[in-house]
């Protein structure tokens, strides 16, 4: 599943399967807005996926 050029919105990304799915879709091309009801956890979120290089909105 290749998704470079694709935006992916991923809510509730912060733990479980949004996690998961943010991640996959992130390692697979895509641009992806994660969202969280923590904020804190959301920022962690998007530096483990840039330092993954990959490319995290928030």
């Amino acid at each position: 599943m290749k998704l470079k050029g694709k935006v992916a919105i991923v809510t509730g990304s912060i733990s479980g399967m949004g996690r998961a799915t943010a991640e996959l879709f992130a390692r697979e091309g895509a641009k992806v807005i994660v969202t969280g009801r923590n904020e804190e956890r959301v920022k962690e979120l998007v530096e483990e996926i840039k330092e993954k290089d990959m490319k995290p909105f928030m």
